[in-house]
Order: C-alpha cells, then sequence, then structure tokens
C-alpha cells in the first residue's frame, strides 16, 4: 500500500457558510503546509473536484454548513475511497440536524432544552407554546445550519411572530431563551479538552459576533465550579461517542443562574479561525495549534494505515 503524498485541504462550497469556511481554511493550510506537502483547494460548486486521487491525497474537509458538514460531502470521498479527517456521514447528518442532537442527548440522559417545530405558514399559538417551552422568551433558529446563522433571539411572543412572519422556506425551531453564560467544549479523538466562555459585547454569540473581531470577549478556560466544568465535559465526551462521531469537534452548551445546564449541540467541522474556539479550547490543556492538527492528520492515517514517507 502506498503513502500519502499530500493533504488536500477542501474549502469553500456554496452554502451561507463559505467566507467561514475560506478563512477557517487559510491558518490550518499555513500550519499544515510546514509539516506536510499541502495544498488548497477552493470548491465554487458541491462537488469533488476532478484532480484528487485517493491513492496519495488524504482530504481535511473545512467546509462548514450545507455540503461540508450534513454529511453529503462525506458520502462522496468515501464512495471515491477517499481517506479523510473528522466524522462520517452518518454522525455528520445528525449532528446537523439539532432536533435528532436532542432526541439522542436525552436517549443517553443529557439534559436539553425543550423544542417546537413549527412548519412554514403555521400560526403560533401563544398559549401552546408558552405551555410546551416553558417560557416567555423564545429563540428561533433554522434545524439544520451552522454559524448561527438565521438565529433570532425573541424576547416576547410578539417579537417571536414578527420573526417568525419572515420566514418562508426550510425547517425550523423553538426553544426557550435562556438568560445565561454560553460555554464551549473542544473534543479531539473522544477527549473533552478545555471548557470555554463566549461574552458577546452586545447581544448573543450571533453571526455578526462571531465573526467580528473584538466583539465578544472569549474566556478559557471558562472560570466555573471543578464540578461545573468536569459536568460540561463529561457530556461532551458522552454525545460524541454515542452520535459516532470521530477525530475532533465542539459542543456548545448554556447554564443559567442556578448553574443548570443545557447542551445545544455538536459541531462537526468546527472553526479554525482567529476567532474560533476549538483552538482556544486545545490550548487550554497546552495542546498548540500545530500539535492539534497533527494529531487529526495521525488518527486519520492511523485509520486508513498509510502515512506520509
Amino acid at each position: 500500500m502506498k503513502n500519502f503524498k499530500s493533504i488536500v485541504i477542501l474549502c469553500g462550497g456554496q452554502s451561507g457558510e463559505r467566507e467561514v469556511s475560506l478563512h477557517s481554511a487559510e491558518p490550518v493550510f499555513e500550519a499544515l503546509k510546514k509539516m506536510y506537502p499541502t495544498r488548497l483547494l477552493r470548491l465554487d460548486e458541491n462537488t469533488l473536484s476532478q484532480d484528487l486521487n485517493p491513492e496519495s491525497d488524504l482530504i481535511f474537509p473545512l467546509i462548514h454548513g450545507d455540503f461540508g458538514e450534513d454529511g453529503q460531502l462525506q458520502m462522496l470521498l468515501e464512495e471515491k475511497g477517499f481517506t479523510y479527517v473528522g466524522s462520517d456521514p452518518k454522525a455528520s447528518a445528525l449532528c446537523m440536524d439539532k432536533i435528532r442532537s436532542k432526541h439522542l442527548a436525552e436517549k443517553n440522559g443529557l439534559s436539553v432544552l425543550p423544542a417546537v417545530e413549527p412548519t412554514i405558514g403555521q400560526a403560533l399559538d401563544r398559549e401552546a407554546i408558552g405551555k410546551m417551552l416553558k417560557s416567555t422568551a423564545f429563540v428561533l433558529k433554522p434545524t439544520d445550519k451552522g454559524s448561527s446563522i438565521g438565529v433570532h433571539l425573541c424576547e416576547n411572543f410578539d417579537a417571536l411572530c414578527e420573526a417568525w412572519a419572515d420566514v418562508k422556506e426550510g425547517h425550523w425551531m423553538l426553544e426557550p431563551y435562556v438568560r445565561g453564560r454560553e460555554l464551549t467544549v473542544g473534543i479531539l479523538h473522544g477527549r473533552a479538552l478545555g471548557v470555554g466562555e463566549i461574552c458577546p459585547k452586545e447581544g448573543f454569540y450571533d453571526y455578526h459576533n462571531k465573526y467580528t473581531e473584538g466583539a465578544c470577549e472569549y474566556i478559557f478556560p471558562a472560570l466555573l465550579d471543578d464540578t461545573v466544568e468536569e459536568r460540561l465535559r463529561r457530556i461532551a465526551e458522552i454525545f460524541f461517542k454515542a452520535a459516532g462521531c470521530r477525530d475532533f469537534g465542539r459542543a456548545d452548551f448554556v447554564t443559567d443562574a442556578d448553574g443548570n445546564a443545557w447542551f445545544l449541540e455538536m459541531n462537526t467541522i468546527p472553526g479554525t479561525t482567529a476567532q474560533s474556539l476549538l483552538p482556544k479550547s486545545a490550548a487550554c490543556v497546552g495542546i498548540t495549534f500545530e500539535a492539534l492538527l497533527r494529531r487529526l492528520v495521525d488518527g486519520a492515517c492511523e485509520r486508513s494505515g498509510k502515512f506520509f514517507s
């Protein structure tokens, strides 16, 4: 069996997260090319380039959102026999679907927020929604998008109805709005890294705040009681394993003033920009950005039995 000759970083694609993907790929490319023969391949369509070779190319997918994280890309890679970094099609599709993720988390004894799935054009019932979600403030968001795209924070039912009136397509969900701390923990090969806290200077951790320099304060490690920190790390590991994820990921949580914690989602291709959370989480436990990438490459190589000569 021949060894790999190069790493190919896939980025771009056609989705609302294309620009995020392009930004994520640059620092990974700059770091990896110092260690391996590496090239950066920007996809303009949601399909694989014809100049890739499954015998010699190890794929490092960094396409966020549609196509990249929903299992479509991973399915194409497997059909053509490529070895790649990250979760397989089944785990990717599951984690991209926030409702399926909730069900899996509940099945494994993890705390999640209640949710309602309205259908497009459906009139919202104040009493029914308030009773199901046990809240007077709400979060409206797509069930299958990342980077907080399309998320609406609604302080009351009237604001929710106003936001819902503008929704014309897609799959959506409602959750109670928890006024609390936004926490996150990276995962590397099934083991949780450091827990961090995201503190937006205004609003919440939406698309703007995620990718605007200086819009958030990041506290890594988060200032938490040891028991709370360990519980979040354990929850992240349990879900990662239950979902069949591999290599890396990032679990997001919200906690309230009483210390109650709810699992929100698992990101199977977390960002790697200067503001991104996975590298910060890894740094909490002494893993540099370069070491993080090397471990991911090593894991994919071991899985295939092929290495770099």
